[in-house]
């Protein structure tokens, strides 16, 4: 008969003394009669069923999301003796019990001796994993029984990937969960992917793949709460009216991620019409709370005018670098959220790109709304936050607490004095309320440079003319600062005339330090 091994549960400390050769304190090991004579020993194999699950449960949650096989977190347990093996396999709705299907995993053998349980096929692209003809075998294998998979995540060369999509056409009632990523070249879905129906399908995530053969896309997947298609590649471009036709039937879709690869749409693409003549119909979102897309500004001042999203709460747009950015629909969207009420801004940049964060202090139901530009110069850079901040509504931008950051730490040689103060005047123009400025030091030489009093050619001030002043509601000046203490010195050697100006004037300034180095400390895990 099959015995649990012994798991002593005693908190008894045994007495020590010292040992004659080597002088080291030993414990004296005592009979087991002598201990239970005054304490009762606790095995595991006395717990009740209800404890043991308990247990398990606490199990799956630590192994649960870690990388790999988190699946299989149970095959262990069922190993250990009869009793657990009959406890989770009775039990396997509670301990969600699934059978994962991976590289490596002889998969028949698997779903020949394992009970029924849900299947998952976890292939994607964070394994790392070059595909073998055993594992193709395999994956072909578990299709067969398709309307036991609960998720799918595929990521492969073209290929391989288009030749095992052909097979996911039946019917796949326990789906919740479909990824699929193209490595190499565009991938065409067949026009029977899954043709027999997915109605419990909640996350799909598309990534290089067209939509070219689906009209709409997956028509019975009516529960979907999440739709991701990334890296849409120009010979997939599909335009708004596309998109909107594919969408308007999700009624609880919560996070909706569009993202294009390139600015370059397919050939004859030009010719479709993103903003059609006369009133457009607007097809209501009703679930949607996020908005995520990456492309130029056209498509997405379009789409924004087709869709409406009562309950939005995160609005992440990043638009390719174009001369001229403008953004009056997307403004015109933003301001019509009822319960957008920014009270701060927070613009930052780096080597590649830059962004604004505007939002509400935590925590609140106020939306927070990022916008971004992909460009590597740092003139490129304001010029395009200037264009996108000017181009808001003023109800928008009514902040009183704004942060210029700067990711990079150290200002780039090539960087320094090539931004005309004209262009960050252009962008600090539209924070007028602004009563808090955090500057981060690398940014602090080419802000006072735009903060300078302008004079006409005989040094008088140009106010008179109809300039206003930068900033005139500003009390407190904050230096964002790392460990690098002669950054801070010059950053602070910059502004002082800046500061003893507005004294001067009536408006004193409060200068505050801030050292990010110390706030990383204490906020990382």
């Amino acid at each position: 008969m099959e015995e649990t091994k012994q798991l002593r549960l005693t908190l008894y400390m045994p007495p020590r003394t010292r040992c004659r050769r080597t002088g080291k304190r030993v414990a004296i090991v005592q009979s087991h009669h002598t201990i239970s004579k005054y304490f009762r020993h606790t095995t595991i194999s006395t717990l009740p069923d209800v404890v043991l699950l308990e247990i398990f449960s606490h199990y799956r949650a630590a192994r649960v999301g870690s990388w790999p096989r988190s699946q299989s977190w149970w095959y262990k347990l069922v190993h250990v003796c009869r009793r657990w093996r009959q406890l989770v396999f009775a039990s396997p709705l509670r301990l969600n019990l699934q059978l994962s299907c991976t590289f490596g995993v002889r998969v028949p053998d698997m779903i020949n001796h394992s009970p029924p349980f849900p299947i998952v096929l976890d292939y994607g692209p964070r394994r790392l994993e070059t595909w073998t003809a055993e594992d193709k075998d395999g994956f072909l294998f578990a299709l067969q029984y398709l309307q036991r998979a609960s998720e799918i995540v595929l990521s492969a060369p073209e290929s391989i990937l288009r030749m095992l999509t052909a097979g996911i056409v039946d019917e796949a009632p326990r789906l919740e969960h479909l990824s699929l990523h193209s490595q190499t070249a565009e991938l065409v879905l067949p026009k029977q992917f899954l043709d027999g129906g997915a109605p419990q399908l909640r996350v799909l995530t598309l990534t290089g793949v067209s939509l070219a053969t689906l009209h709409p896309l997956l028509p019975s997947a009516t529960s979907l709460k999440t739709l991701a298609l990334e890296r849409i590649p120009s010979p997939a471009y599909f335009s708004p009216d596309c998109l909107v036709s594919h969408i308007r039937t999700m009624v609880q879709l919560e996070t909706l991620s569009i993202s294009f690869l390139s600015t370059v749409p397919r050939p004859g693409f030009m010719n479709e019409r993103f903003l059609p003549w006369g009133p457009l119909t607007r097809v209501e979102l009703p679930a949607l709370t996020q908005l995520i897309y990456r492309g130029v500004s056209a498509y997405v001042e379009a789409l924004l005018m087709r869709i409406r999203t009562p309950l939005i709460e995160d609005v992440e747009i990043t638009l390719f670098y174009q001369l001229t950015l403008g953004l009056p629909r997307t403004g015109a969207f933003l301001s019509q959220l009822e319960t957008f009420r920014p009270s701060r801004a927070r613009i930052d940049f780096s080597e590649v790109s830059t962004h604004v964060i505007v939002s509400a202090p935590q925590p609140t139901n106020s939306p927070d709304i990022t916008l971004s530009v992909s460009c590597a110069q740092l003139d490129f850079q304001v010029s395009g936050m200037a264009q996108i901040c000017n181009g808001l509504p003023g109800a928008l931008l009514p902040v009183e607490d704004l942060t210029l950051g700067f990711h990079e730490g150290k200002m780039p040689e090539e960087w320094r004095d090539s931004v005309d103060p004209a262009l960050w005047r252009a962008l600090l123009t539209r924070f007028r309320r602004v009563g808090t400025l955090r500057v981060h030091v690398a940014l602090a030489g080419d802000l006072e440079r735009a903060l300078r009093p302008q004079t006409d050619g005989a040094g008088g001030p140009l106010i008179e003319q109809g300039l206003d002043v930068l900033l005139p509601d500003l009390h407190t000046l904050v230096l964002l600062h790392g460990s690098d203490k002669h950054a801070l010195t010059a950053a602070s050697d910059a502004l002082s005339g800046f500061v003893e100006e507005r004294g001067h004037g009536g408006h004193p300034v409060k200068v505050e330090l801030q050292d990010l180095s110390r706030l990383w400390k204490r906020t990382r895990p």
